[in-house]
């Protein structure tokens, strides 16, 4: 298409060889295309059949993401808060043998030899109280957990979305300066002929350095949306290529099956690992309570002195006459009282981001359902070949042209953000649900 273009205008102008004036070649001389291309980021990366799409992307990064992978171990810490909470009282055994030496005629009389059992026993519910308390700290850790994953997907899929929206920019802007270079050329040859005043090609040229600056940009930041990747799905190895599939399309809430109205803010993983949290702090009020009485402690003793042989038993418990929990027990009131208010305050926090969420996704959803009603880019592409096609008739000057480039060229990045900020929006939505999973919908 690029090369049938260029001999179409060479026609038109009934010129078809020419050649470059050293001065001019010093001063416009652009990079190679390998050089230009490389720049930013692993070209290898480009060439690789390899490609990743956002659920592969996902899958692989919560199985070997480090961050994530530490994050998911606080489960079986906590589960083995919950075996240890269960655990009863360990028997005590206490052995003694004591005037060792003694003679049969000795004040202390013969020696002795004590064996003592000692077991505690729970006279007030404490353990399997507290064994509740350790199990609804084991479901919060879980809550916090789907948190913690909830925002993990949230930045993965940002990134994403990142990359899309710069390689989308990367492949116009590529185009583009392609088609900017036989421009350059034509008007060089045009120049040349007489038709009209070096000074166009010079502004020509220097509009061309702009726009291969800009190409240059998209691919370095590119490149560092790939190294957050690279940090998200727990990549190391810098020589391993990732490059990403797909492309950025706009598909509506409707063709996504989602309905905006239909959520339920309980459902949101913090405000559910803070209720969880609220109802073990409760269950630890009644947990110190229960500590007020403390564990009732019997023994059995048995005891050899010479021929004799005597057993004894014996109960002994602590006196609650000046600690009785007081101040663990207020402590754990007022933190009741503390998750209560933080509870109510994430309440009207979620109900506020899911708003403003909505009210985003909405407008941006709206205004690409109007672009595409009116088939934004198919004006926008008509128009510039239009605009292009009078250039070299010569039926408009050079501002006029560069004018209309640079619309079409805004248009085209308006658009492409625009459909970067929807998806950016939708997924912020899906976070302020609490769904990150789209088979939730």
């Amino acid at each position: 298409m690029k090369l049938n273009r260029k001999f179409l205008l060479f026609s038109l102008l009934g010129i078809h060889s020419f050649s470059v004036f050293p001065k001019e070649k010093a001063v416009y001389e652009l990079h190679s295309k390998d050089e230009l291309f490389f720049l930013g980021e692993d070209s290898r990366a480009q060439d690789s059949k390899e490609k990743w799409n956002l659920d592969e992307l996902e899958d692989f990064a919560v199985t070997s993401n480090p961050l994530y992978l530490r994050e998911k171990q606080n489960i079986g810490m906590a589960r083995g808060d919950v075996i240890t909470a269960s655990l009863y009282y360990n028997p005590i055994v206490n052995m003694q043998q004591q005037f060792m030496g003694a003679s049969a005629n000795a004040a202390t009389g013969k020696p002795e030899t004590s064996l003592i059992y000692n077991q505690p026993f729970d006279m007030s519910g404490v353990i399997p109280q507290r064994e509740k308390v350790a199990k609804q700290e084991f479901l919060g850790t879980i809550a916090s957990f789907r948190d913690f994953d909830r925002l993990f997907r949230l930045r993965l899929r940002q990134n994403f979305w990142t990359y899309l929206y710069v390689t989308e920019q990367i492949n116009y802007q590529k185009e583009f300066l392609e088609n900017y270079q036989d421009l350059l050329d034509l008007t060089k040859l045009r120049a040349e002929k007489g038709d009209i005043s070096f000074l166009e090609y010079d502004r020509l040229a220097l509009e061309r350095v702009q726009i291969e600056r800009e190409y240059r940009n998209a691919r370095i930041l590119r490149a560092q949306v790939v190294k957050n990747l690279r940090v998200l799905i727990g990549i190391s190895d810098i020589n391993s290529p990732l490059t990403i599939k797909g492309r950025l399309e706009f598909f509506s809430t409707r063709e996504f099956g989602i309905e905006i109205n239909d959520f339920d803010i309980e459902d949101r993983p913090d405000l559910v690992a803070l209720k969880i949290r609220q109802q073990r702090e409760r269950m630890n009020i009644e947990l110190k309570k229960r500590e007020i009485i403390p564990p009732l402690t019997l023994g059995v003793e048995f005891l050899n002195k010479g021929n004799e042989n005597v057993t004894g038993i014996y109960a002994a418990t602590p006196l609650p006459l000046f600690d009785r929990k007081q101040g663990e027990i207020l402590k754990s009131e007022e933190s009741y009282k503390k998750l209560g208010f933080d509870v109510d305050a994430k309440r009207n926090e979620i109900i506020s981001e899911i708003s403003a969420a909505i009210k985003e996704l909405q407008a941006r959803e709206s205004q690409l359902l109007d672009y595409q009603k009116m088939g934004l880019l198919e004006k926008n592409k008509e128009v510039q070949e239009k605009s292009r096609l009078a250039y070299i008739r010569g039926a408009s000057n050079l501002v006029t042209f560069l004018e209309a480039e640079k619309n079409y060229l805004s248009v085209l990045r308006s658009y492409y953000e625009i459909i970067y900020l929807y998806y950016n929006a939708l997924e912020g939505y899906k976070a302020s649900i609490g769904k990150m999973d789209s088979s939730e919908f």
